[in-house]
Formats: C-alpha cells, sequence, structure tokens
C-alpha cells in the first residue's frame, strides 16, 4: 500500500462524481478520469526495490492524457508511481483555488495563463515549463465556406457556425475572447450590428467532443473552431483549416505543482516530457514541441505567426461578456406614443420608428430562455392611466410571444397621440417589475421618450414618485432601469428619475441619450450584453 504524496491516493486513483460550480453566472462544468486496466496499462511502476511508492496524481484535458501517459512510462521511476486523469482545465482549476483534498499532484492543464491565475491566488502552487502547443484554427467541413475575411468575430456570428462551452473549454473561451476583442473594436454602427447577432450563439454551443464527429461533415456540418492537434488525431477526410487573419491564439500545456507534490515526481515528469523520446510522442499525438513547432496538419501556420498567451484580464473580460449574453433577461419595454413622438430622430426615420426598431432589435438578440414584454404611455390611455400593457412579459420562446411583440410594435406609429405621463409610468412599470421579478435573470425596464413629464391629467409629482419607488424596492428583488432620452431630452432632464430608481441589492438607473438609429442600436445592444447600468 503506497503512501499518500501530496492529494495523491492509495493504490488506484478512486473516481467520484463532482458537480463543478458555475464560471459568473453561465456554465456547466463536469469532469472526466479514465483508470488504464490491464497489465500493460497499470500506472507507472516505482524502481524496484522501492518499498513503500507514492502514488501520484496527474491531471490534464482529454487531449493530452494519453500522450501525457505515455510520456509518464517513459519517466525515470523514483519511489512513485503515476496514474494520469482528465477533465476540463476550469475544473481542475476550481480544486486548486478552493484547495480541494482531491487537487492533482501535478497538473498540465492546456491554458498556461489559467496555469498562472490560479498560482498568483493559491498558496504554494507553482508553474513550470511549457511542454507543448496547438494553435487553434477554424475547421471547415467539405461543401462549406470559411467567412472571408477569417476573423474570429465572423465566426462568433456565422449561422453555420458552431463553437464549445467557453466555460469548460479553452479553444471556445480564446474564439469567444478573440471575437469579442475584434468587435470592441469595430466602428460603433457596426460593432451594434455584430453584437446584435451575438445572442443567436447560444443555440450553437455544443459538447466540445461532438465538434469533430457531428459536426465535421457528419450528421450536422458546420464550421468551428478546434485546435490543430484535434484535427490531426481525428483525420476526418474532406476538412480542412483557416487560420483567422487577424490572431492565431494557442494552447499552451505548463506544467503545475504545489507544495503538497512529492519531491522529484514532477522533474521527472517534465525531464522525459522534454527528452527526445517524450518529444517524439507529444509530436506524434498531433502537438508542437520545443524541438519541433512546424505545423502538423495542411494549412497550419508556421509557428512565426502564433499569438502570444492572452492576459488573465482578457480571458476574465471574455468571461463576464459570456455570463452577460447567457444569463437569462427578464426584459420589459416601455415606449412613449405622445404625440411628439412623430417628430423626426434623425436619419430619416421618425422617433416612434427608432423606438420600435431597437425595441425590435433586441428581440431578435436573445435567445428564446429571455423574456420580453412592452407597454406604451401617453396621458389618458385608459381614462386617467396614462400607461397600456399591450404584450405582457413571456418566453421568447413561448407560443408566438416573438410574433406577437413584433405585430405590436410595427402598429405603435399608428397609436401616436397626447402627452408624456412619465412619473406614472415609470411607477407603474418598476412596481410591475418587482412584483414578477425572475432571481435567475437580469430584471430589466428600458423606458423610452422624447420628453420630460407632461401629465396634463394631474399624476405624480416627483418627491411622490421618489417616494413610491422606495415603498415598492425590495432589495432581494433589484431591477435596472434605462431611460433613454431621445429628440433632444438630455440627461440632466431625466437624471432626477434615474436618481430615484432604488439602488439596493444591485438596482439602480442610467440614462442615455440619443440622436440617431444607429446610437440607440448601440446603447441597446451595449446595455444587453455587458450590464452597464448599475445605478
Amino acid at each position: 500500500m503506497g503512501r499518500h504524496g501530496g492529494s495523491v491516493q492509495r493504490g488506484r486513483t478512486t473516481v467520484a462524481a463532482l458537480a463543478a460550480g458555475l464560471l459568473v453566472v453561465l456554465g456547466v462544468g463536469g469532469w472526466q478520469a479514465w483508470e488504464r486496466f490491464g497489465p500493460a496499462a497499470d500506472p507507472v511502476a516505482a524502481k524496484a526495490g522501492c518499498v513503500d511508492p507514492t502514488d501520484v496524481t496527474v491531471t490534464t484535458t482529454a487531449a493530452m492524457r494519453e500522450p501525457l501517459e505515455a510520456v509518464a512510462r517513459t519517466a525515470d521511476p523514483g519511489c512513485w508511481r503515476f496514474t494520469v486523469t482528465a477533465e476540463a482545465a476550469t475544473v481542475t482549476a476550481r480544486r486548486f483555488e478552493t484547495s480541494a483534498a482531491d487537487a492533482p499532484a501535478v497538473w498540465v492543464p492546456d491554458s498556461a495563463p489559467l496555469a498562472r491565475e490560479v498560482a498568483a491566488t493559491s498558496d504554494g502552487v507553482r508553474v513550470g515549463e511549457v511542454l507543448a502547443s496547438t494553435p487553434v484554427l477554424l475547421a471547415v467541413p467539405k461543401g462549406l465556406k470559411a467567412p472571408r475575411p477569417v476573423t474570429w468575430s465572423a465566426t462568433l456570428v456565422a449561422e453555420d457556425s458552431r463553437m464549445p462551452d467557453p466555460t469548460t473549454s479553452t479553444v471556445g473561451s480564446l474564439t469567444l475572447m478573440e471575437g469579442f476583442g475584434e468587435i470592441d473594436a469595430l466602428p460603433g454602427d457596426r460593432r451594434a450590428g455584430a453584437l446584435a447577432r451575438i445572442g443567436g450563439m447560444l443555440s450553437r454551443v455544443v459538447p466540445e467532443e461532438s465538434l469533430l464527429t457531428s459536426h465535421a461533415g457528419q450528421s450536422d456540418s458546420a464550421i468551428f473552431p478546434t485546435t490543430e492537434q484535434q484535427v490531426h488525431r481525428a483525420k476526418v477526410a474532406g476538412l480542412t483549416v483557416h487560420r483567422a487573419s487577424s490572431t492565431t491564439p494557442a494552447l499552451e500545456y505548463a506544467t503545475v505543482t504545489s507544495d503538497r507534490s512529492p519531491n522529484g515526481a514532477s522533474d521527472a515528469l517534465v525531464a522525459a516530457a522534454t527528452s527526445a523520446a517524450g518529444q517524439k510522442i507529444l509530436r506524434d499525438a498531433g502537438f508542437r514541441t520545443r524541438t519541433d513547432s512546424s505545423p502538423v496538419v495542411e494549412g497550419a501556420p508556421p509557428a512565426a505567426a502564433l499569438a502570444g498567451a492572452a492576459s488573465a484580464a482578457q480571458a476574465k473580460a471574455a468571461e463576464q461578456m459570456w455570463a452577460a449574453i447567457a444569463k437569462p433577461t427578464r426584459l420589459l419595454n416601455i415606449i412613449d406614443t405622445s404625440g411628439s413622438m412623430r417628430a423626426p430622430a434623425g436619419g430619416g426615420a421618425s422617433r416612434i420608428e427608432v423606438a420600435t426598431a431597437a425595441s425590435s432589435g433586441a428581440n431578435q438578440l436573445l435567445a428564446d430562455h429571455n423574456s420580453v414584454g412592452l407597454w406604451t404611455f401617453s396621458t389618458r390611455q385608459r381614462g386617467r392611466i396614462d400607461w397600456t400593457e399591450v404584450q405582457p412579459v413571456r418566453p421568447l420562446g413561448q407560443g408566438d410571444q416573438r410574433s406577437r411583440l413584433a405585430f405590436s410594435l410595427g402598429n405603435l406609429p399608428t397609436r401616436l397621440g397626447g402627452d408624456t405621463g412619465l412619473y406614472d409610468t415609470v411607477d407603474a412599470g418598476y412596481a410591475a417589475m418587482v412584483k414578477g421579478y425572475d432571481a435567475d435573470a437580469v430584471n430589466l425596464m428600458v423606458l423610452f421618450t422624447d420628453g420630460v413629464n407632461d401629465d396634463t391629467s394631474g399624476g405624480l409629482s416627483l418627491a411622490q414618485l421618489r417616494t413610491r419607488l422606495a415603498k415598492a424596492a425590495d432589495p432581494k428583488r433589484p431591477v435596472t432601469v434605462l431611460l433613454i432620452g431621445m429628440g433632444g431630452v438630455d440627461a440632466k432632464a431625466l437624471g432626477p428619475i434615474a436618481r430615484a430608481v432604488p439602488t439596493a441589492g444591485g438596482g439602480g438607473a442610467a440614462v442615455f441619450t440619443v440622436d440617431r438609429p444607429q446610437d440607440i442600436a448601440d446603447v441597446y445592444v451595449t446595455m444587453l450584453l455587458r450590464r452597464l447600468p448599475k445605478g
């Protein structure tokens, strides 16, 4: 029976099911570990004469498990036995960050930045040498075409694309990071258009292992990001790879050890991986190595074209962006239908046309699991009541909610009249959002108006509005309010309303003013995806 070494286990490694927490607000994490059975596949044995060998668990990703296991068999046999397991790098990272008892003795993730981040936040964790790498490329099955030019942003929004879950796949997170970086660099109107198409990406996220088994020209052809090593291993006929015209990121496999790692075990594994025999094993498996960094598959770029590792800040920004996209939104759009909304907003469109176009764009952006409703407001819409519920807040995927919203928005230009009953509407809308609060979603009220409060039928004063909002607020049910001023309404005019919205629990309000249709599109999409309004 072997003694414990760091977080290692006695005898054969026991595989236990573990639920990994969500990254930020989205994501499913999971892990898989494999044991090899039979005399020829036993963990690397300790050298003869070692009475009490230590069982050393080495964890890597699925793509590296078999090659690393082969490398471990060539390691200098000290007084230990290596067992190589595999799981997503994000899951192992969580083990180190939480000082879990089952954190491996040696970790070889496919992300050097993630390894460095873990080392920076975990006591006694050290990052060693990079053993191998493989570039991330765009795979295109026969019969499909790559975007022109090939960019990661175009890949994100392409309807015939698939992407691995960025919360568990380094390929997915790198693609997301590079794609968002390209989109952020676009001019305002093009940026808004690209962001507006990202919402559909949710329906195109698939398990990474299915990319080369189901989407590479088999049952459901699609273009997708993958690694050179995976393409080499799969050997799918008719599949070509393309490098992005902007940046080609790479997965880097670095060694990570902690103070609990058995003395000498990690060094022996690294020595085996960097030896001539180890380098050949890794190269034959499709990885680029220190001794041979040339392309492994036809069409892959030379080593000089590969980008350096991303920073932790870049990775975090992509993670937050994905969380914002993936977390459901419960959205109430409230549109001013007073008579002045007939006036031009700029670019040849009326204010009501710009507002309805922006609302329609949001409905197209959001996936089916999001809920959207529509109100209108102007004075005396129903007796002394200034607002009307046109469509209740319901999931976009429920029944014909999308078509109902589209029909109602299309009819708004025919329903204009009256003055601006703003305070009463903000009060009623906020109360409705708190009452129908969804704890699993971002609860958002967006109000378009071209005027200040002008309620000829009476209604609330600003002081009364402030009192009523404070009474309706619930810190456990925070609501964000976005006020979009049109037609010359400035932030100074809408600011007092925004400041009246309670901020307890993370709610609050923000004001944007716009003059052109593209300005509204950019603000709307930015708000939905980046969740900028924080009070």
